[in-house]
């Protein structure tokens, strides 16, 4: 679709037209998508791009635009942004629905509900009671799924347009990778802007955690209780979250990384690291500071 189609009427100039292929925040950075770019706080956002894309700008940053991308420009490209995806998210991510296919080995509580359509259940999957699966969601063999737990569904995402707040849909899908746990009232978000959330092999997510849209945790991590994982957060293999900590949107955590508990980490973790504190540091120099308050 070109950039012209895309954002038809209202007040955008095209200023460049170029073929859009999808929609995104720069922070993802996806070729072919179209981004906005109206804070120079994300200027190092729009530096770090290459490749074929399409930016939406004000008029006071048209000049920083790379003349490789198509542009457009307008005075709210939040706003505009909005619509686009609004009309057309659904046309570059909604895969075509299928009928669920579900393992005649799996054990799902009869008071549990599974989409019937588009959801994929392994061998020896286990669901309990008062559970939701909703649709785009795979779940592959030896996954148990606690009790009251919802898998797929939008997340939050939040916009303004016309000063009213709306909610963006979700059209990505939940993965759960092989033997994975996924405890009682625990919601794992669909992914959004071309992406999925996807819990690797062998993890563990304990009671009451929120798993974010586009949040990646890989294999034989610890996940407990009452986390929160934020958007488009990368979960290294191994790593272990301690209870009640909070992880911000976007960040890594490396490879065997430790949070612990009570964290709030607002910066990437070096795998092996160990963060510790509000906001989180390094767990040295989190005792060192405590041990000389003392």
């Amino acid at each position: 679709m070109k950039l012209s189609e895309m954002l038809n009427g209202g007040s955008v100039s095209i200023v460049r037209d170029a073929e859009v292929f999808g929609l995104a925040p720069l922070s993802l950075g996806r070729e072919g998508s179209l981004h906005y770019y109206s804070d120079i706080r994300f200027a190092h956002q729009l530096a770090s791009l290459t490749g074929p894309r399409s930016i939406l700008t004000t008029p006071e940053f048209r000049d920083a635009i790379p003349e490789v991308y198509g542009l457009a420009v307008c005075d709210n490209p939040r706003e505009a942004f909005l619509r686009a995806y609004l009309a057309q998210g659904q046309t570059f991510e909604l895969r075509e629905p299928f009928a669920s296919r579900i393992s005649p080995t799996a054990k799902i509580h009869p008071r549990a509900y599974v989409s019937e359509t588009s959801v994929v259940i392994g061998d020896d999957v286990v669901v309990g009671a008062n559970a939701v699966i909703h649709e785009r969601v795979e779940i592959e063999d030896g996954v148990r799924i606690g009790a009251g737990a919802v898998i797929g569904g939008d997340g939050f995402e939040v916009g303004t347009i016309d000063g009213r707040q709306i909610t963006l849909p979700h059209h990505g899908r939940v993965i759960i990778r092989r033997e994975a746990v996924i405890q009682s009232n625990t919601c794992v978000d669909w992914g959004m802007y071309g992406c999925d959330t996807e819990i690797g092999a062998n993890t563990v997510i304990d009671n009451l955690v929120q798993v974010a849209h586009n949040v990646r945790i890989g294999e034989g991590c610890q996940i407990t209780a009452c986390c929160l994982l934020a958007g488009s957060t990368t979960i290294g293999d191994g790593a272990r979250i301690g209870p009640n900590a909070t992880i911000s949107n976007g960040l890594r955590i490396g490879r065997h990384a430790r949070v612990t508990l009570g964290a709030v980490v607002t910066r990437d973790v070096p795998d092996g690291g160990h963060v510790t504190g509000n906001f989180a540091v390094s767990h040295e120099r989190f005792v060192e500071q405590l041990r000389q308050s003392r």
